[in-house]
């Protein structure tokens, strides 16, 4: 081994951050406010990218509405507030009625209740989809506010409010005005709404009883009307709805739905309709089986919301909702990809829904006590599929992942069904994660990564790359690669850009030191070739790390995944705490993952921090080998197992098991050793590595390049030390 000498700086706290910006680290992620460092989320656990950290942008409120934004997160659910009552409809559910099939949704395997489209142009396939809504009360008027998830041109949307007014259904009509082609009884008054204006109609006579101006907030999204109470008085409990589809020419009426857009002779030419309940509507993929039925029949009596005009007057604040269970919730993306939604590619791992306001699921178990932190389950979708998966397809796997582990649970849409946990996917599951820290009482140590298919593959993904944040992981039918391997370098169906180039998850399963996997898949798996996953397992068994896997000689992969029978696996999970800060760490990566511009990418594992790779090169690796002798391990022997799982779940399997036997740990050591394989920059937590402050640290440094590595001092300084390649050996305080 070669005695150096090598170039030490001792720098503060602050000029250590500049030095790790200047080395390509991300300290504020994309969408963050200039100048904005990411802060502390508690819940989130250490060693989350920046992406995790940045704070939610803010949706603009409309210009001249004079109440706030309580909007609940949870859609299906209103809410009270300094004189307004708020609702918030699901995204993406504009579907319209159950009609012809003329095209498939971008998430093919998650097909929408209702069949129309939109017809192509400035709709951009989403044009007519309400977002919020809202009803304000001030002492000269009332406020009617329709927020769109999309708005490239104003001209597109037209909206249709109805109003019972003395709570009877027997009095005025019950067609819509407007050419809406749905209907409810009891409706006295209707408020038609779009960009060129709103229209107050008397519907037993059709007369137009006052036009009024709508103000259009395109930076908003939203079309807000006033009308004063001279003209239209407001009093007692109002029985409303509301709908949307698309304008005609005229502005003041509803353009009819055709054939060739989706629906059947005779059917509405209504695609969104709001103030359906969480609990009306049932578990579907696009949460839109009730809207879809209701419109084929014609009949939206179903849908309304109660307005009690003293309660907006008196100001009455009720709270945020807070359902147990299954629901959707909503965030705001700090990404700006745009508006509406793709249906042209599909399978490329690009974004479909770029709106910035993005759905997922959420399941929070019976009990769920806020005091008390939950453990956090995830649940990626696969390929083709979408957020509301398992709600559909798992409902049991749903129970004893999450309602009997007493685990909140989350799957996110990751823009779309193809992203593969790469790029913008990847930052859509950081911000959901956010968004559960802020709204949830989260147990940072405890959080289990899962999923089926694509949504196995991230479990490999993002359980490897992350390691240090999640107490277990357990892909199901999950493909070891980022498409379709058969064997070793033999892809069947290999992806295209970063997906192939970054997209091997063997090479990283040493990661997997301190995470146990569980794994479940099918020998018939037409879409996971079995040999490949034989040789993930093979690669967990030779680095001598934990892994339970059951192999179902009967088992496909579509139907597989459609009989919700992993119980097996689930019962694997328990409630398991990640380890934190170990004597032994392998860890290595892609540096070309890293994607400053977005905050994601490898930000180190345990008490190694702020990682650079020295080429970063598609499909290059990069190769951590640290070991601290102040935290010693306890000696690990490996013990592996066969057994077989009958009648097993849904059917027989092979279980391959492999445990460690653990001993006695050595006596601590003040040994610091690194070996670094492609590493340009790296930070040494040393207190995170058990070393005292004035403790005396031998360090030794083996690397085949060039190298800088920054020693975190307990007391805030950092010393920064250069290294070119060999062999080096030096002793300093730590």
């Amino acid at each position: 081994m070669r005695m150096c000498r090598p170039r030490i700086r001792r720098l503060s706290a602050a000029a250590a951050a500049l030095a790790a910006l200047a080395a390509g680290a991300a300290l504020v992620p994309a969408g963050a406010a200039p100048g904005a460092p990411p802060t502390t989320v508690a819940g989130l656990p250490a060693g989350v990218p920046p992406a995790a950290l940045a704070t939610e942008p803010v949706v603009p409120a409309p210009a001249g509405w004079p109440f706030g934004e309580s909007f609940p997160r949870t859609s299906g659910t209103g809410r009270l507030a300094g004189g307004a009552a708020f609702w918030t409809d699901y995204l993406y559910d504009d579907h319209g009625a159950a009609g012809v099939q003329v095209q498939s949704n971008p998430a093919s395997l998650a097909q929408s209740a209702g069949t129309y489209v939109y017809p192509a142009g400035p709709a951009a396939n989403n044009g007519a989809d309400i977002f919020r809504a809202a009803v304000g009360l001030t002492s000269d008027a009332t406020w009617w506010r329709v927020d769109w998830n999309t708005l490239v041109d104003p001209k597109v949307p037209i909206a249709e409010w109805t109003f019972d007014t003395d709570a009877n259904p027997a009095t005025g009509g019950s067609a819509w005005p407007a050419g809406a082609g749905v209907s409810s009884p009891g409706i006295d008054t209707a408020l038609v709404v779009s960009s060129r204006g709103a229209r107050l109609l008397d519907v037993r006579t059709g007369r137009v009883r006052a036009t009024f101006p709508t103000t259009v907030d395109r930076a908003a999204r939203s079309f807000l009307v006033r009308v004063p109470r001279s003209v239209l008085a407001v009093g007692g409990h109002w029985r409303i709805r509301l709908a949307a589809g698309l304008a005609g020419p005229d502005g003041f009426s509803f353009a009819p739905v055709s054939a060739q857009d989706g629906a059947a002779p005779g059917q509405p030419a209504v695609y969104n309709v709001t103030f359906r309940s969480l609990r009306q509507e049932p578990v579907a993929y696009w949460m839109d089986k009730a809207q879809a039925a209701a419109l084929a029949a014609g009949d939206v009596s179903a849908f309304s919301l109660v307005v009690d005009w003293a309660a907006l007057a008196a100001k009455a604040t009720t709270p945020e909702p807070a359902p147990t269970g299954y629901s959707n919730r909503w965030y705001v993306s700090p990404l700006n990809l745009g508006q509406g939604v793709d249906t042209s590619t599909m399978d490329d791992l690009r974004p479909n829904f770029f709106g910035r306001v993005q759905p997922y699921a959420v399941y929070v178990p019976t009990g769920y006590d806020p005091s008390r932190p939950a453990p956090l389950t995830w649940m990626l979708h696969s390929l083709d599929e979408q957020h509301n998966q398992y709600g559909v397809l798992a409902p049991r796997a749903i129970q004893l992942l999450c309602e009997r582990r007493h685990s909140i649970c989350a799957t996110p849409l990751g823009f779309g069904p193809d992203g593969w946990y790469f790029d913008e996917a990847e930052v859509d599951f950081w911000d959901v994660w956010h968004d559960l820290a802020t709204h949830y009482s989260l147990d940072p140590t405890r959080t289990v990564v899962s999923g089926y298919s694509m949504g196995g593959w991230g479990s490999y993904k993002l359980g490897l790359t992350y390691p240090d944040l999640f107490a277990t992981a357990m892909p199901l039918a999950g493909p070891p690669v980022c498409g379709l391997r058969v064997y070793g370098p033999v892809w069947g169906a290999p992806a295209s850009g970063r997906c192939q180039s970054d997209g091997d998850s063997t090479p990283l399963v040493a990661n997997a030191r301190w995470v146990p996997y569980i794994l479940g898949d099918g020998t018939a798996d037409e879409l996971v070739p079995i040999s490949g996953v034989v040789e993930q397992i093979n690669a967990f068994l030779d680095a001598g790390l934990r892994i339970h896997a059951e192999i179902y000689p009967a088992e496909d992969h579509l139907v597989y995944g459609a009989q919700d029978g992993f119980s097996s696996e689930i019962a694997q999970v328990g409630l398991a705490q990640k380890v934190v800060d170990p004597g032994t760490i392998h860890y290595s990566w892609y540096p070309d993952a890293a994607r400053a511009d977005f905050g994601i990418g490898p930000t180190g594992v345990y008490w190694i921090r702020a990682i650079v790779g020295r080429d970063r090169a598609p499909g290059a690796l990069a190769t951590i080998d640290a070991t601290s002798g102040m935290r010693p391990d306890p000696r690990i022997t490996p013990v592996r197992s066969q057994s077989a799982n009958v009648p097993g779940d849904p059917t027989p399997a092979l279980v391959v098991q492999q445990s460690w036997r653990l001993g006695a740990a050595p006596a601590p050591t003040p040994q610091l050793s690194l070996r670094l394989t492609n590493v340009a920059d790296l930070s040494v937590d040393l207190a995170r590595a058990g070393f005292p402050a004035g403790q005396r640290v031998s360090l030794t440094v083996v690397t085949d390049g060039a190298v800088v590595v920054r020693l975190l001092h307990a007391d805030g300084t950092v010393s920064s030390l250069s290294f070119g390649a060999g062999s080096h050996r030096l002793t300093l305080a730590a």
